[in-house]
C-alpha cells in the first residue's frame, strides 16, 4: 500500500493509452468518498496475491500431489516452477495485449461522434476487469502443462488430445465469448492463444511420452 501512487499509475496505462487514441481524457472516476480507499486495498491485496503466486501454486500442485502415487509425486517439483511462469506469462500477454485491445474495442464501440453519451469511468469497475482479464489469462496459459501433466501421470493418453481437438476448439470459443465483453476482436484475442496452447500441449504430451517410452 506504500507504493499505491507507483501501482495505480501502472495500472491504469493500458486506459490512459486507449483514451488517448480516442482523444478522450484518460482520468478515472471514484464512486464515493470510500471508493480510493477500497479501490487501493483491493489493489494492494491483488498485488501482493501475484507475488505470492509462487506459493500459492506451489501449495495448489502438492494438493494434486497428495492423489498421487509416490514415483508420480516427483512430477509435482518440476511442474510448480514452470506453472508459475507460464501464469506469469499469461498476465504479462493479458496486461500488454489483451487489456488495451479490449478497453479499445469498448470505448470505440460507445464513441458516439456528437458525444452523445460521455464516456466515464470508475476505477472499481476498471481495477476489477483488468484483473480479471489478467488473471484468466494467466489461468489460461496453464493448458499446455495440465495437458502434459495428465498424459505423464498416465491419467490422459496423448493420442486422446487428438480426439478431443473438436470439443476443445468448441468449448475454447465458447470460453472466450463468455470471460470477455461482447466483442469480437477481444474475443479472438483470448480464443487464439488458448487453440495455441492447446496445440502445445498435445505436441508436448506426444514428446515426453515418446521420450519416456525410448528411455524404457
Amino acid at each position: 500500500m506504500a507504493y499505491y501512487d507507483e501501482l495505480a499509475t501502472f495500472i491504469t496505462r493500458p486506459h490512459v493509452e486507449a483514451m488517448a487514441r480516442l482523444g478522450v481524457p484518460g482520468a478515472l472516476m471514484s464512486w464515493s468518498y470510500a471508493g480510493p480507499i477500497v479501490a487501493m486495498m483491493k489493489l494492494a491485496f491483488i498485488i501482493a496475491l501475484f507475488v505470492s503466486s509462487p506459493w500459492i501454486g506451489y501449495q495448489l500442485w502438492a494438493f494434486v500431489g497428495a492423489g498421487l502415487y509416490r514415483k508420480e509425486r516427483k512430477h509435482v517439483v518440476l511442474f510448480a516452477p514452470a506453472s508459475f511462469i507460464l501464469f506469469t506469462a499469461g498476465c504479462v500477454f493479458g496486461y500488454l495485449k489483451l487489456v488495451p485491445i479490449c478497453l479499445y474495442a469498448m470505448a470505440k464501440t460507445m464513441d458516439v461522434g456528437d458525444r452523445i453519451i460521455t464516456q466515464q469511468y470508475l476505477f472499481s469497475e476498471y481495477l476489477s476487469l483488468v484483473m480479471m482479464l489478467t488473471i484468466i489469462l494467466g489461468g489460461v496459459f496453464q493448458i499446455p502443462l495440465v495437458m502434459v501433466f495428465l498424459s505423464k501421470v498416465g491419467i490422459v493418453k496423448p493420442g486422446t488430445w487428438n480426439k478431443w481437438r473438436r470439443p476443445a476448439i468448441l468449448v475454447n470459443v465458447v470460453f472466450a465469448a463468455v470471460i470477455t465483453p461482447a466483442d469480437v476482436v477481444t474475443m479472438l484475442v483470448v480464443m487464439v492463444p488458448m487453440l495455441v496452447l492447446y496445440e502445445i500441449g498435445v505436441v508436448v504430451s506426444y514428446l515426453v511420452s515418446r521420450r519416456e517410452k525410448a528411455g524404457t
